[in-house]
């Protein structure tokens, strides 16, 4: 088998595994609840908190976006 032959058996691989697709629900799951509360917090008139979960939001996006990069780069 050449090094071509195995890199086409690799990359035919789903990306989409059963740990894959956990930890994008649950990454969902976090976002919607920190929209949410950022929701919440705009509505009591808490411009330190909505700044603070809008940012909270971002950080937990990249770490989603960086895993599925990974599982990506792992694939190849």
């Amino acid at each position: 088998m050449t090094v071509c032959q195995r890199h086409m058996e690799r990359t035919q691989e789903s990306l989409f595994t059963l740990k894959f697709i956990a930890v994008l629900i649950a990454g969902f799951a976090i976002c919607a609840l920190l929209f949410y509360l950022m929701l919440k917090f705009a509505d009591a008139g808490n411009l330190i908190f909505v700044i603070l979960t809008s940012i909270a939001v971002s950080i937990v996006t990249i770490v989603i976006l960086k895993y599925i990069k990974y599982q990506q780069v792992k694939r190849i």
